[in-house]
């Protein structure tokens, strides 16, 4: 009898064994995918922000070694507090002029410093009417939906409005009621801001009366904005045959936060944005949406830092391979990277593109 108890106990053992290696290997694999991970915010669902957000994670997830997780946000202001405070959330869609104005107030702290990867594309201001209001100033004192409180499109509407002396009837309704206000005559017109065309707006109708209001760009809107058109063919239900109408657009941008070059966050952020830079055309193939057709990667956002790691991929392919280099001139030199922000690491690599230049042969 005491073989088989032998032979039981050592199963159990080799059993218990491979248990043991299997969660071993689990928690490693695991921990790995959390390293791999981008979090990814957009805005709410039907935006283009989110159609966006999807193309990304198609052309970029890596198996283990990239993962982009899409989520749905709550408008710019929102996505930028998520990407400061909220774990998970490493990248973010957001306004340009949402961002530059919660910079201006403060609302950023110091030590979370928000860069931009890149530009995206213009997102145009779309301000729709009942057929009564035929231009801007017809808006003053009557009631006009600008998105929820605190939302990107209630900050850029009320910017606007603001520069144009327009003084409406805020109301703050979600924009799928709002629209439905306006179609009942409730309200005299709701802004929405969004790349066009806007999914939100394209199940119109025809024969509603609704009409989209002229925003010509002026020496007012000029700082603050683009010039851009709605047309027929985005929009056959809305804007009759014949020439567009005038608007303006603000610029949507991809942006993180500043991390020391050593941490996982920045490591996996790097990662991300390697991938982004080197996969970019493929976001011009057809199925993708006709946004990235307006996407300029080198483009520059005034009055914010980009990346350091966007900043070395924009010098060209060549000079993604300089940060292998780069890190052995550091460790060569006695150097460390712990603790280092990626503002000082990008003012040592421009040192090391100088040296490297001076120290070339002809």
């Amino acid at each position: 009898m005491i073989r088989p108890i032998v032979a039981i106990t050592c199963l159990l053992v080799v059993s218990n064994i491979a248990v043991a290696d299997q969660t071993v290997s689990d928690s490693v694999r695991i921990a790995q995918g959390q390293n791999a991970t981008i979090g990814l915010i957009a805005s709410g669902s039907g935006s283009t922000d989110t159609r966006i957000a999807a193309d990304i994670a198609q052309v970029l997830n890596d198996g283990d070694k990239l993962r982009i997780l899409p989520m749905l946000g709550q408008g710019s202001v929102q996505n930028i507090a998520d990407l400061i405070f909220l774990k998970g959330v490493d990248v973010a869609i957001v306004h340009s002029d949402v961002l530059t104005q919660t910079m201006q107030r403060g609302s950023i702290p110091r030590e979370n410093t928000v860069q931009y990867i890149t530009t995206l594309f213009p997102e145009e201001i779309h301000v729709l009417a009942r057929k009564d209001i035929g231009k801007l100033d017809d808006l003053n004192g009557k009631p006009v939906g600008v998105g929820a409180i605190g939302s990107g499109t209630e900050i850029t509407a009320s910017a606007l409005l603001d520069i144009c002396h327009i003084t409406p009837a805020i109301v703050h309704d979600p924009q799928q009621l709002a629209l439905e206000r306006l179609r009942r005559g409730e309200l005299a017109a709701i802004f929405v801001v969004g790349g066009k065309p806007t999914p939100l707006l394209q199940g119109i109708e025809a024969g509603t009366g609704l009409h989209f209001l002229s925003i010509p760009l002026t020496a007012r809107l000029v700082d603050a904005y683009l010039p851009t058109e709605l047309d027929h063919q985005r929009y056959p239900n809305l804007v009759p045959v014949g020439p567009p109408i005038e608007t303006v657009a603000v610029s949507s941008i991809l942006v993180t936060l500043s991390s020391p070059a050593d941490t996982a966050r920045a490591k996996r952020v790097n990662r991300f944005v390697d991938a982004l830079f080197e996969r970019f055309d493929q976001f011009h193939q057809p199925g993708f949406h006709p946004k990235w057709q307006e996407v300029n990667l080198a483009a520059q956002v005034p009055g914010l830092t980009r990346y350091p790691e966007a900043q070395v991929m924009i010098r060209g392919p060549g000079d993604a391979n300089l940060r292998t280099s780069f890190d052995a001139y550091l460790n060569q030199s006695g150097q460390t990277t712990s603790g280092m922000n990626n503002e000082r690491r990008e003012a040592l690599f421009r040192d090391f593109l100088r040296w490297r230049d001076q120290h070339s042969t002809p």
